[in-house]
């Protein structure tokens, strides 16, 4: 018959090779879920490079549509009518509800942009002056919506971006000169 005491050997001997089994299955296990993470992040990284290239192709698209060009006319239309009087009669009209819209626009794009949604350099590539040239004539009309509600930042992003756009296309521009050495050779 088996005596206590060997029947606890055998017993603390399986214990110990069931241990071992499991922490190699626990580290196989590991090993596998590790696996699944990295391609679940990949696939993450994948579907959100795919969600801000149809962003910034949505973008590109709103800002070059032919209904956006015809926009930037009005709102400059607009804009010099009632700064030359004084803004009189511009608050709550159509076409201030018109220039807060177009303003809009920018002002999302900027947003986006500051968030790294879409790419700023994609924006200002594509936009290129755009940007820089709309600010200013918005401008005015930023001025006076922050001095009739008493808020300081009107379109801020958007004045933002424009900055930005013209510090980044100043450089482009640059890059693009040639050196006085190029100029010399081809002379």
């Amino acid at each position: 018959m088996v005596e206590l005491a060997d029947f606890v050997q055998v017993l603390n001997a399986t214990s110990a090779v069931a241990v071992l089994l499991g922490v190699v299955f626990v580290v196989f296990q590991l090993r596998q879920n590790a696996r699944v993470i990295k391609a679940s992040n990949e696939q993450v990284q994948a579907r959100i490079l795919q969600n801000k290239s149809s962003i910034a192709t949505s973008v590109v698209e709103r800002f070059t549509d032919d209904s956006f060009t015809v926009r930037r006319k009005t709102v400059r239309d607009i804009i010099r009518k009632y700064q030359d009087v004084n803004w009189e009669g511009f608050p709550e009209s159509a076409e201030d509800f018109e220039v807060r819209v177009f303003g809009s626009h920018y002002e999302f794009t900027a947003y986006l942009a500051r968030e790294g949604i879409i790419d700023i350099h994609l924006g200002q590539s594509v936009l290129g002056h755009r940007v820089t040239f709309d600010w200013e004539v918005l401008r005015p009309a930023a001025e006076h919506y922050g001095k009739a509600w008493g808020k300081r930042y009107i379109f801020a992003n958007f004045e933002w971006l424009a900055g930005e756009s013209e510090k980044y296309l100043a450089e482009v521009e640059r890059a693009m000169m040639p050196s006085p050495t190029t100029k010399a050779a081809a002379e």
